[in-house]
């Protein structure tokens, strides 16, 4: 069979969803393809391929143009639909609006593979579990225990058929899962979604990660390497130690990854700085203890946050830090302490983004129930990490504040006394502005490509990369 892959858009790196579900499917015989909507033309990719499933990967806020991209290519050819991802895992409502076939639900690898044998017998998938279909919603199969019994990711069909074949730094994944519950993030609702059906939490191998790197990198220009995974590492296990010294002496690429700032110390840091890490980024969030405690759920198991913020640069590792403006409670002077504590802890670049509450997660409850937006009518993706606030707790005058921290926070830090001062008062006293703005895009740039991902100047860049990758509201 043909199966043809769509996704809304192609950013900083990869679909690795798609990756693994590709592999899945040219494990049984079949050819793949690729679409992504902000770059294709749907419509020709369908009338070439003539595909005989169509699986779209769809996150929430791409899911509206999905639904056109569908409806086009039905009047086009005859296939069989099915969508994965976020918006069908957290929205397992929309199936009806959807006109697909099919929505998977969740962990999706295994459940496409039965899909796929299914639609090629010509046999019923209604009873595949993770499926919802017309017939009704199955239930969910544990989630993959071992993630080395996958076949290897086919990271060729997007890498070389995009953009990101050329480009100078290329992302990977070594684990599935995130163990803290951050009230902002979707993880609460997965974790909850699979409790008592496996250890949310896995590993690829180290081994198995090297020679996905090594294929990589032996086919296709890679100068920076960056790990995806919501939290590299927590400790310095065996596994962090097999991966500093296999990593070093067989890729030496520099790389960037997430750490979760409360459990760093000397003994991770030493590893990753062996292994050749340039730089990591870090959640921060509010330089309140009771607006991470209370309102984002960041109970941290340690508060001193200058301290672990110097000693990553003592190692040698650059630091991005990631700060949410606009927090529910927090005051102005709670977000304009994000510089001085940045000034302090000698961040690399201090980054920031607006708090946005994402519909199905405990911050969105909280919002709603104190009426600080109005579920019938707010927008709440991610898109509106770099925007003014939303939330109705803020004058439209600290709203305007807080969104110049957004666009000079960073360059703020970096000035000396009293330069600092002054652009504080700037901030106070003029409203976001096109020369903001600007600056804030050149600050962006210069710390991006020369202090957190090591590039150089011929790297492919354009606006949609750089902003995904400042679309962060991690743990």
């Amino acid at each position: 069979m043909k199966v043809l892959f769509v996704i809304h858009d192609l950013g900083f790196a990869d679909h690795i969803a798609i990756a693994h579900l590709s592999a899945i499917a040219k494990q049984l015989g079949h050819q793949t393809y690729f679409c992504t909507l902000d770059r294709n033309d749907v419509g020709a990719i369908v009338k070439e391929v003539r595909p005989d499933v169509i699986a779209y990967s769809v996150n929430i806020i791409g899911y509206r143009r999905t639904l056109e991209a569908h409806r086009e290519a039905q009047k086009i050819h005859a296939f069989v639909s099915i969508m994965g991802g976020p918006q069908p895992t957290f929205s397992p409502e929309t199936f009806a609006e959807s006109g697909m076939d099919a929505y998977c639900v969740g962990e999706g690898d295994l459940v496409f593979r039965d899909f796929l044998v299914s639609v090629e017998k010509g046999s019923s998938y209604d009873k595949i579990e993770n499926l919802i279909t017309r017939n009704g919603e199955n239930p969910l199969r544990p989630l993959i225990s071992n993630l080395d019994d996958l076949p290897p990711s086919d990271r060729d069909l997007v890498i070389s058929h995009s953009f990101l074949r050329n480009a100078a730094k290329k992302t990977f994944y070594a684990t599935r899962g995130c163990p803290f519950n951050c009230t902002y993030c979707f993880n609460n609702y997965y974790r909850q979604l699979y409790k008592g059906k496996g250890p949310p939490i896995r590993r690829f191998s180290v081994e198995r990660l090297m020679r996905e790197i090594e294929d990589i990198k032996r086919k296709y220009r890679m100068d920076f390497l960056k790990f995806g995974d919501d939290c590299f590492t927590i400790k310095a296990d065996a596994w962090l130690e097999e991966f500093a010294e296999k990593y070093r002496r067989r890729i030496g690429i520099p790389f960037n990854c997430y750490l979760r700032i409360d459990t760093v110390n000397d003994a991770i840091l030493a590893l990753l700085k062996n292994a050749g890490c340039y730089s990591v980024h870090l959640s921060v969030d509010s330089t309140s203890k009771h607006l991470r405690d209370v309102v984002l759920g960041r109970k941290m198991q340690s508060e001193n946050i200058v301290e672990r913020l110097r000693k990553i640069r003592e190692h040698g590792i650059n630091t991005f830090v990631n700060y949410m403006l606009a927090v529910p409670e927090s005051t102005l002077e709670d977000d304009f302490n994000t510089i001085k504590q940045s000034k302090e802890a000698k961040v690399t670049y201090p980054s920031y983004t607006t708090t946005v509450p994402i519909e199905k997660t405990e911050l969105w409850g909280y919002c709603v129930k104190r009426g600080l937006i109005d579920p019938a009518t707010y927008r709440g993706d991610m898109s509106g990490c770099m925007e003014r606030s939303a939330l109705s707790c803020f004058t439209e005058k600290e709203k305007d504040i807080r969104y110049n921290i957004f666009l000079l926070g960073a360059l703020t830090s970096k000035l000396p006394f009293p330069l600092d001062r002054l652009a504080k008062l700037v901030m106070k006293v003029f409203p976001p502005n096109r020369l903001f703005r600007k600056i804030n895009q050149l600050v962006h740039y210069y710390y991006i490509e020369n202090k957190i991902f090591k590039l150089t100047k011929d790297n492919l860049r354009t606006p949609r990369f750089w902003k995904a990758e400042s679309k962060t509201q991690r743990g």
